[in-house]
């Protein structure tokens, strides 16, 4: 391994690290979930290991290839590391995925009605978030190819009863979708107990690609936040996610 290497898993590393803190603070990630990202260039990825990420050190991680085995690192990797590997398998455009049992987006995922697409949070998803019907753990690669199948080109799908799978380009992307589709679902539970939720017929536009691929408002604040990032860090980050989406504009 090059140097160059080194550094960028080490750097994928750190960032997973941040987001699975974020993801439990946020109440999205419990001791059962995963996050991973894909190592750019090659047919593997870095996952939490079998145990509450948020516990993990960096030399815990592991690396795993797209048949979903462990290639590096000594910790047990979860028992659904199949999920991850049919995703990077068949989607090039995801770069990170998450695996989670958020409480209120599964009672949504539960509902006959799905995620409706009213409000800001839940417009990201306004093409839709399927549900695959099956609530066993997804173990095998016939399950991950089903639950793959249902999820089709969307950024997310409900797993019935069970919790959701989450995608995007980036690892702060892949977070982020995940805490708005769970503030989404809650809001929709809220909502639910007087009114009935309605899709805004006008803004649903769905996600912006460069907001997803570089959050630069939201992710440095929740960093900040949850006490990951001192605010002057916090705000080099902002600057430098600016930097990539308009490289013309922004002085670093």
């Amino acid at each position: 391994m090059t140097k160059k290497d080194n550094k960028t898993i080490q750097d994928l590393k750190r960032r997973l690290l941040e987001a699975i803190r974020v993801l439990s603070s946020e109440d999205v990630l419990d001791g059962s979930g995963h996050l991973s990202a894909k190592i750019p260039g090659t047919e593997t990825f870095i996952i939490n290991p079998r145990y509450a990420g948020v516990l993990a050190d960096p030399a815990d991680l592991c690396v795993v290839d797209f048949s979903a085995k462990r290639v590096a690192g000594t910790e047990p990797i979860p028992l659904e590391t199949v999920i991850h590997s049919v995703i990077y398998k068949s989607r090039s455009d995801v770069g990170s995925v998450l695996h989670c049992h958020p409480r209120f987006s599964i009672l949504v995922g539960l509902q006959e009605s799905g995620l409706v697409p009213f409000n800001r949070d839940a417009r990201m998803f306004a093409d839709g978030v399927p549900v695959f019907p099956n609530s066993a753990g997804i173990n095998s690669e016939k399950l991950a190819s089903q639950m793959l199948e249902t999820m089709g080109d969307h950024y997310a799908v409900f797993l019935k009863g069970h919790g959701i799978v989450v995608s995007e380009q980036t690892i702060e992307g892949n977070a982020v979708s995940a805490i708005r589709l769970e503030r989404a679902a809650r809001d929709q539970i809220l909502l639910s107990s007087f009114s009935q939720p309605k899709p805004l017929t006008d803004g649903a536009r769905g996600r912006l690609r460069s907001r997803m691929d570089h959050p630069y408002r939201i992710w440095p604040y929740l960093l900040y936040q949850h006490g990951i990032k001192s605010k002057k860090d916090a705000r080099k980050l902002t600057r430098s996610m600016l930097k990539q989406i308009w490289p013309d504009e922004i002085k670093l």
